[in-house]
């Protein structure tokens, strides 16, 4: 569970950079593949399970990370994660919501299950750009 949040907190950091464009891209394992509209003034890159896009000032992160649940149910996944990060939990249809601070930063982890694959994906957002972040996550959608 520490790589997870490790993972998830990386958010926190507003470290990475990449190829910045204007376009709707393709990222994520093999298995859970999704598309995401990545802003003008943000770079992403690629990761292994993911993804890490980043406002080009460092001011602001959205990551999406996919993660085998381990057999472990989605109550004990959000259990794990409020105990590691300390955040607030709640549920919003068919995702849970965890919020609070890290290092003076606002992040939220909205984190959603799929237990016949055996996944969940986490959506890190953290910073100051509540509207860039609103429009990268109102972009995200799973490939069919």
């Amino acid at each position: 569970m520490k790589k997870i949040l490790a993972s998830l907190l990386c958010a926190a950091c507003l470290a990475f950079a990449g190829n910045a464009s204007a376009a709707v891209q393709e990222f994520g394992p093999a298995d859970w593949r999704f598309t995401v509209d990545v802003p003008e003034g943000w770079a992403a890159t690629a990761k292994e399970n993911g993804v890490q896009i980043t406002k080009n000032d460092q001011s602001t992160s959205f990551q999406v990370d996919v993660h085998p649940t381990g057999g472990k149910s989605s109550k004990e996944i959000i259990d794990a994660l409020t105990k590691a990060t300390g955040f607030t939990p709640s549920q919003k249809g068919d995702a849970w919501v965890l919020s609070g601070e890290s290092d003076g930063t606002k992040i939220t982890i909205v984190v959603n299950f799929n237990e016949a694959a055996g996944k969940f994906s986490a959506i890190t957002l953290g910073g100051t750009d509540t509207e860039g972040m609103e429009k990268i996550l109102n972009s995200f959608k799973l490939k069919k």
